[in-house]
């Protein structure tokens, strides 16, 4: 989830721009350590780059008419640490801003503490509980992708509901904002963090299954590995949460204004000659469209390469074949065939 550039300025901007920075200056100092201590284990860290960088660019359609993207910053979180998982999320949102019209310089620290900090930690969080608590690594897995994914939605809410309810033109209070967003994004957000929570959860375990001595060193399973006995509890409860959050706010309620004239309509007409079908993307449907009503127009991005045609193209499928070919390459690190005893490459 990206805010995009000029919806949050002045004192706001300078401060979240700060707190990006000493969070990825801490980061990169923990790089520093993890490469001193586990040299050979250097190629995870250009891995995990390639992951949150695709992950949170690539537009996935929505059944509400839009379109929205996975994270990658909880199963990055949970391999490398989140300290850096949030600097490896820094440089990502850098060069979105600068090559993909994604965010933006002005909301670059704000993005930073959604989607790297809220997401790596929570996610981190949840996964190293979830462990405490005896579940299997695959169990574990889901709820650190789960908990990791909805952290950066609410997070970036939040922080779009205090600077909207701060605007020139607020057309409602903080609370106000929060149900908007929050119910806005609900039904797009939630199926993707599903998504991400099955794909943090199955790749944990196929590490394991592969290459455990590589989650050993990593601190992530214990060499005396046992899994949970009560594996159907686990999926109970991950089933029952996901089911909650889906339910928990009425779209049509929390989208209704304080004076009872009905529900805000968050995504614009379609006029008679558009074409049928056309997923905008959560940030224009939600973000921009509340920051311009409340007199927080979004800006135009320095580089717009998505007004370019074929340039936005050949940028993503580029982007996306040097992720491709960073995963593969060290694909083996992590998920490659099982070792035989006494190799350690």
């Amino acid at each position: 989830m990206h805010i995009t550039e000029g919806i949050i300025t002045g004192t706001s901007a300078v401060m979240y721009t700060g707190a990006g920075i000493a969070l990825v200056g801490w980061g990169t100092s923990r790089m520093k350590k993890f490469a001193n201590e586990l040299p050979q284990k250097k190629p995870l860290l250009g891995m995990g780059g390639a992951l949150i960088f695709f992950f949170s660019l690539i537009p996935i359609p929505a059944f509400t008419g839009t379109c929205t993207h996975p994270c990658g910053t909880p199963l990055v979180a949970i391999l490398l640490g989140p300290f850096i998982g949030v600097a490896l999320t820094g440089a990502s949102l850098l060069l979105q801003a600068a090559f993909f019209a994604h965010g933006g310089f002005g909301t670059w620290g704000a993005n930073v503490v959604a989607l790297g900090l809220c997401g790596c930690a929570c996610g981190w969080g949840a996964f190293r509980l979830a462990r405490r608590l005896g579940l299997p690594l695959w169990a574990a897995g889901f709820a650190g992708g789960l908990i990791g994914d909805i952290a950066v939605y609410a997070a970036s809410g939040f922080i779009l509901a205090t600077t909207l309810a701060k605007a020139p033109s607020p057309q409602y209070p903080f609370i106000g904002y929060l149900a908007a967003i929050y119910a806005a994004y609900l039904p797009t957000q939630l199926p993707i963090a599903v998504g991400e929570m099955l794909v943090t959860g199955l790749a944990l375990q196929y590490a394991y299954n592969q290459r455990p001595e590589v989650l050993e060193d990593l601190g992530i399973v214990e060499s005396s590995h046992s899994v949970g006995k009560n594996k159907l509890v686990s999926i109970i409860f991950l089933l029952a949460l996901t089911v909650y959050l889906y339910g928990a706010v009425p779209l049509d309620l929390a989208l209704a204004d304080s004076s009872g004239n009905g529900a805000v309509d968050l995504t614009a007409e379609k006029e008679a000659d558009q074409e049928p079908v056309n997923f905008a993307g959560m940030d224009e449907a939600v973000n921009e469209k509340l920051a311009e009503a409340a007199g927080r127009p979004a800006k135009a991005p320095l580089i717009n390469t998505e007004e370019m045609g074929d340039l936005w193209n050949l940028l993503l499928l580029s982007a996306g074949g040097i992720c491709g070919f960073i995963v593969g390459r060290y694909w083996h690190i992590l998920w490659g065939g099982k070792t035989k005893p006494g190799n350690t490459h």
